[in-house]
């Protein structure tokens, strides 16, 4: 299956955002519990969308199986953008304890590393990733993100070096900081309130994945807006409450144009949703 004429889905026009800086966002792929053909309906959707970068915000397999990580390899080698991006809950071992307990982030490192950066630093925009999932935490449900300050601190202080003041700057992690329901929201992520603040104080974007919904939510800090955006599970059969989805990103200097793209039915793939304008100031 693939999407009925790709090129219609280009939104807004080339010739209206030829100095803005397209980014795809997308999270909680779940190979092992992919959809086939969405898989290539979003090909043929990022080729038709052209994107300057991609940022995959985590939870690119379902168990963090060697052929899970080897399908997901696979995909990302076939995108034409660079893609940023770090694991999520699901990318350590559910069943080899002893390498989720010693070696948890082996199997992502060694099949993804050729395909996937942790940072990247261009005159327009800055990305830096932050990692929140677990191997393992003192509280029966594992799947819940933790920040560490520290780790936070340092991205922020990468993303703010130099000369950053022309550049958009986005951090992107796993588990939400701000979602629906407050600094907390319905992820529970740990220490997510304090990192929501010290991220609104030194970034534009926040980028995560996790709760398989779509979301932009602002914070404000001295006129200015810092947005936390969230996508749904790209092409996983694991859909909640909303269709498979992912967030193309147009960035200005003064913001930020998001079209969420969804997925209702595999006949016809992913077609545009209602667009926002998401302001960096107040």
């Amino acid at each position: 299956m693939r999407c009925r004429d790709p090129a219609s889905l280009l939104t807004p026009p080339v010739s209206a955002r030829r100095f803005m800086t397209r980014i795809l966002h997308i999270a909680d792929l779940h190979f092992g519990a992919e959809h086939p053909a969405l898989v290539e309906a979003f090909h043929d959707t990022a080729k038709a969308l052209a994107p300057d970068l991609v940022i995959a915000s985590g939870d690119f397999t379902q168990s963090g199986r060697k052929r899970e990580f080897g399908a997901a390899a696979r995909f990302f080698a076939a995108l034409e953008a660079p893609v940023i991006g770090m694991p999520g809950n699901h990318d350590t071992p559910v069943r080899a304890l002893h390498e989720r307990f010693f070696r948890p982030w082996r199997r992502y490192d060694r099949s993804l590393e050729a395909e996937i950066s942790d940072r990247f630093a261009g005159p327009s925009v800055r990305v830096e990733c932050l990692r929140t999932a677990r191997r393992a935490q003192w509280q029966p449900d594992w799947s819940l993100g933790r920040v560490s300050l520290p780790d936070l601190d340092t991205a922020l202080d990468r993303l703010n070096a130099g000369d950053a003041d022309q550049a958009t700057r986005i951090l992107t992690c796993h588990h939400p900081l701000l979602a629906p329901g407050g600094a907390r929201g319905r992820a529970r992520t740990a220490r997510a309130e304090e990192a929501a603040r010290r991220s609104a104080d030194h970034c534009d974007l926040v980028l995560t994945g996790h709760l398989h919904e779509t979301f932009a939510e602002s914070l404000e800090r001295d006129g200015r807006l810092c947005w936390f955006i969230g996508a749904g599970t790209t092409f996983s059969l694991r859909t909640r409450d909303e269709p498979a989805a992912f967030n193309c990103l147009d960035l200005a200097p003064d913001r930020i144009e998001m079209t969420p793209y969804e997925a209702r039915s595999l006949d016809e793939g992913f077609r545009p949703a209602a667009p926002r304008t998401l302001a960096l100031t107040a």
